[in-house]
């Protein structure tokens, strides 16, 4: 007797599409193959329309352009400047809020240029050590402080370019609390999962940070679990 097949969608969002011409996060295939195959299924959709940005990305060195600066820097002192070296900014402000502000700095001539042409304003990692000690960026942030140093920055004295930058689809396919596809009459579509970037309704139109492990440790596992069940008794029953 030949099992029922399940298929899973998990291809990880669309923000190489670098919408309004934004640099994203992702890996190079994350091109919204996901949305255009449920669509083709007649999946209902959910948020489209709300990505997210991460406020904090490397613009220069070019080598590493595209590297994440945590919020873990700006909560340990690190402070967002202008190119006349004032803050404009709290550091601990939300995404939404910090991001908005870099985007007016930019806007309103006060953001820097790099050599070859993105624009971004400084976070001046090096506040960390004058207001924690010094050898607190050494001990809290190696492996930030290598990568830059290796590209003749140091972090412990210099202020380094920032920008943010595409970093999370917040809609996509809309899934059940088991990542069972809902169709556009909204019944389930057989043997269809979905999880990770690509499960639309799970953040809502914003994502919490860190809350993208829920779509893979929670969302993929129960997709797993269905597929697994719908190979034994050739369903798609909870």
């Amino acid at each position: 007797m030949t099992r029922a097949k399940s298929v899973i969608i998990a291809t990880g969002g669309a923000r190489r599409l670098h919408i309004a011409g934004f640099p994203a996060s992702s890996h190079y295939g994350a091109t919204m193959d996901d949305v255009v195959m449920g669509y083709r299924v007649e999946a209902n959709m959910v948020h489209l329309d709300t990505f997210q940005f991460h406020s904090t990305d490397v613009v220069f060195s070019e080598a590493i352009r595209g590297e994440l600066i945590t919020e873990k820097y700006r909560s340990l002192g690190a402070q967002l400047v202008d190119v006349n070296g004032e803050q404009f900014i709290h550091q601990l402000e939300t995404r939404d809020v910090v991001s908005s502000a870099i985007i007016k700095e930019c806007a309103e001539g006060r953001g820097i240029v790099t050599p070859t042409g993105a624009m971004g304003v400084w976070l001046d990692i090096s506040m960390i050590d004058m207001l924690r000690g010094p050898g607190t960026i050494k001990r809290a942030l190696p492996a930030m402080y290598c990568q830059f140093i290796r590209h003749g920055i140091d972090i412990t004295q210099e202020a380094v370019l920032t920008y943010l930058i595409l970093h999370y689809q917040n809609g996509g396919i809309e899934i059940d609390v088991f990542s069972r596809v809902m169709s556009l009459n909204r019944e389930l579509i057989l043997r269809l999962m979905a999880a990770g970037e690509v499960g639309g309704g799970v953040h809502g139109r914003n994502r919490l940070m860190g809350n993208s492990l829920a779509g893979i440790l929670v969302f993929g596992r129960r997709a797993g679990m269905m597929a697994a069940k719908n190979g034994e008794k050739g369903g798609n029953k909870a």
